[in-house]
């Protein structure tokens, strides 16, 4: 079986036509089950607990939650296979909020995933990172990302080394400091039963390889932590993307098996 478990119809909107656009391009791709992650920011009821107010202001879709509910559960009572989900942005101190936001509605799964280091949208633009300094961000990332993954709050953690984006690495000296926060990132995972995101969005953006390291992923499949696989489409032609290559790589590292949800229980079924 193949899922297709991140994607976005922010650019689009809450449509069933546009909906449509996705379940129709993961048919052709060969996708069994595609399930939608619309970010939290884009919904009123959500978008104060990213606490970025400028960046709220700026880029929230304003959608409801009630009309994204309706739009996906009408789409799978027609018999089309779509899974309810969300992308939530972790934020320290704000774990309660969050946990109580996600509790109110019907989700199958919850993606975490880190995006901010206090004010810094990491991955918004490739220019912010000028004059940072690179050992720092990944301590912090990685700090931030096994803390959202003790957290208890969310079902699959995303694309866990996205702070590689825009191809800003650890030198090859430090390679030791990077596979100790990719091996506390497996054993946070394995220890709450968290599972990792195997995603090719990594692959259409400035590093060009998929997320995660290999070496986050052999360590997470000796510890037994399952996966999830994705594309992050914000686009309907995203769905699927690369997804021959992207099984081969979860092969490669271990994994025969993938995670899907309902309920927010997931179970294994083979990787097709």
């Amino acid at each position: 079986m193949l899922v297709d478990y991140h994607m976005h119809l922010e650019r689009g909107g809450l449509t069933r036509e546009y909906l449509l656009r996705f379940v129709e391009v993961a048919r052709q791709r060969g996708v069994d089950e595609i399930g939608i992650t619309e970010h939290a920011y884009n919904f009123v009821e959500a978008a104060p607990l990213l606490g970025q107010p400028w960046y709220i202001e700026r880029y929230s879709s304003g959608f409801r939650m009630d009309d994204y509910i309706a739009l996906l559960e009408a789409a799978r009572a027609d018999g089309l296979p779509v899974k309810i989900g969300i992308e939530m942005d972790y934020v320290p101190g704000r774990e309660e909020e969050i946990g109580r936001f996600l509790a109110a509605y019907p989700f199958d799964f919850v993606i975490g995933s880190v995006h901010w280091i206090d004010d810094w949208g990491f991955d918004l633009d490739p220019a912010t990172w000028q004059g940072r300094d690179v050992q720092e961000a990944y301590r912090r990332y990685f700090e931030l990302a096994e803390r959202a993954i003790r957290s208890g709050l969310f079902d699959v953690f995303g694309h866990p080394d996205v702070i590689k984006v825009f191809g800003y690495r650890l030198p090859p000296e430090n390679r030791n400091e990077l596979e100790e926060y990719l091996a506390r990132l497996a054993r946070a995972a394995a220890e709450t039963g968290t599972c990792l995101e195997i995603s090719s969005a990594g692959r259409r953006k400035p590093v060009g390889e998929f997320y995660p390291d290999p070496h986050l992923l052999a360590e997470a499949r000796r510890l037994g932590v399952p996966v999830t696989l994705a594309s992050d489409a914000h686009d309907p032609e995203h769905v699927g993307w690369a997804y021959p290559d992207l099984v081969r790589f979860a092969r490669e590292n271990g994994y025969d098996t993938v995670t899907v949800f309902e309920g927010r229980r997931g179970r294994q079924v083979p990787l097709g």
